[in-house]
């Protein structure tokens, strides 16, 4: 089976939750008060140093450590979300490089918790 790795940047905290969790979109709509460029939801990118970028800019990087998680996909899954709209590719925009990210809705995590497979980066 084919896979994609994508790369998420958050707080320690959060990415603990999410390891030892799944994903969980209550505790995510109190972290994303402001408004976000796709809405809310899991960002992740292909890239793993823009995870890195996004990371040092996550709510709580300040006053804690942060870190990437790293996320294995089966493409078809990949591909199912995006027939169902609940994910898309999109380049990220107000920041000095060129890059994409992948946008996963609220409406995708429960899935998402089944089908992929969520590490810690190492």
């Amino acid at each position: 089976m084919t896979t994609i790795t994508l790369y998420h940047g958050t707080d320690v905290y959060s990415a603990l939750d999410i390891l030892n969790n799944g994903l969980n979109s209550e505790r995510l709509l109190k972290l994303q008060v402001n408004p976000v460029q796709l809405g809310p939801g899991l960002y992740t990118a292909l890239d793993l140093d823009v995870a890195w970028f996004f990371a040092s800019l996550a709510p709580t990087a300040a006053t804690s450590e942060y870190t990437v998680i790293e996320i294995s996909l089966p493409v078809v899954e990949l591909k199912y979300f995006l027939d169902r709209k609940e994910a898309r590719i999109a380049p990220i925009i107000n920041v000095k490089f060129k890059a994409q990210q992948i946008w996963f809705s609220i409406a995708a995590f429960d899935f998402l918790n089944q089908v992929a497979d969520f590490r810690p980066l190492g």
